[in-house]
């Protein structure tokens, strides 16, 4: 019976990783794509997962992450944005620049 359940542990340990570079490789993705439309550079190739919660999606529950990123303009100066995936979809990116935030929302509530 141990090895039963060391081998479930094992196997949703292996889902969450594949679970979450899938995540990490999808916002990256966006994340590079807005920043390259608006002219900008995205930073280090990085994210910073800041937040992770298990929330509702219609009717299901998945994982709400929320990741950071840095991005500068032609000038060089360095900003802040946040990608939000939630159910396996970018839903929200926010970024700060000038004071200013901006919003994208891809998913419709």
């Amino acid at each position: 019976m141990t090895e039963l359940t060391l081998l479930m542990i094992m196997g949703l340990i292996g889902y969450y990783w594949h679970n979450q570079t899938s995540a990490l490789d999808i916002c990256r993705l966006t994340g590079k794509k807005l920043t390259q439309q608006k002219g900008w550079a995205f930073l280090d190739d990085s994210l910073i997962q800041v937040r992770l919660r298990i929330k509702s999606r219609r009717g299901k529950l998945s994982l709400f992450r929320e990741f950071q990123f840095e991005f500068s303009d032609p000038d060089a100066r360095r900003y802040r944005g946040t990608i939000t995936h939630h159910g396996g979809v970018v839903t929200e990116i926010k970024y700060f620049r000038d004071n200013e935030i901006q919003t994208f929302n891809f998913i419709k509530s």
